[in-house]
């Protein structure tokens, strides 16, 4: 028999961080501090106990999804977790059940995640989230750069220009609504790794990379950039405008979401992944 289901409470956030780092454990404690003090809520995120202790949760963090001048809203499915000894007993389906039908009961149109591994693409698609959020793959230039291009670290003042290329990049995709909050958040997580290729004084591309590479890059010159940062043959994962490659998983959530969608191929990224 599945507990029954409700919000976290705010006591809850030391178990919610103990139950997080022991199904993440690649990520680091100050990672989920920095979880907690952003865009964690208490009433975004479900959790199942078990004899008063959390044993699985997941957040819904809310999301606004774009096509072409028409926006929906979402949520964003973050941080599914269920402590080893409990799995396999339907916990999570059942959170995802209940996180899509108080989607619906808030007006939201899609549930959206980034999956950690590629594997889990065929798990959620059990509970009909679709493999359409996708990304290219590309590799990166040998890193020389044409005359009057320059290399430096993004800035506040950038945000409006990085979020121009971003939304070229992904006119004609449904994808991820980045508001300048949602930036400078990214700035926060990738201190050393947003970096800009400037031409002439105008921005022409973005990156945003750490230890595992190249996480999002765009605009005219991006894999001479990545190849800058990064060395040359370094992949350059960009949003998809050819071959696609799934990242994650989308669920419409009524028939707007179902008709929007069909089979058209979607965005996101720079989710806190």
């Amino acid at each position: 028999m599945i507990p029954a289901i409700g919000f976290a409470s705010e006591s809850d956030a030391a178990a919610l961080k103990e139950l997080y780092q022991v199904c993440f454990p690649e990520d680091e404690p100050a990672f989920w501090e920095w979880i907690f003090a952003n865009p964690y809520r208490a009433d975004h995120t479900l959790v199942l106990r078990n004899k008063g202790r959390v044993i699985s949760s997941l957040q819904m963090i809310p999301c606004d999804m774009r096509l072409d001048e028409r926006r929906f809203a979402a949520h964003y499915i973050y941080a599914a977790a269920t402590l080893p000894a409990y799995r396999g007993a339907g916990l999570m389906a059942a959170l995802l059940s209940e996180a899509a039908a108080i989607g619906r009961a808030r007006g939201q149109e899609f549930s959206v995640l980034i999956t950690q591994e590629d594997s889990l693409l065929e798990f959620y698609g059990r509970f009909g989230y679709l493999p359409a959020l996708c990304c290219d793959r590309k590799r990166a230039a040998d890193g020389d750069l044409l005359p009057g291009e320059t290399v430096r670290r993004v800035e506040e003042r950038d945000i409006p220009a990085l979020n121009s290329l971003y939304e070229e990049a992904c006119k004609d995709l449904l994808h991820g609504v980045r508001t300048p909050a949602h930036w400078r958040q990214q700035r926060e997580l990738f201190p050393r790794g947003a970096c800009l290729l400037e031409h002439g004084g105008r921005i022409a591309a973005y990156c945003f990379f750490d230890e595992r590479g190249c996480i999002e890059a765009a605009g005219e010159g991006a894999e001479r950039l990545v190849g800058r940062l990064l060395g040359p043959q370094a992949a350059v994962q960009t949003p998809p405008c050819g071959s696609a490659f799934p990242m994650g998983c989308i669920r419409p959530l009524g028939p707007v979401g179902t008709a929007v969608l069909q089979d058209r191929q979607g965005y996101l990224n720079l989710m806190y992944n």
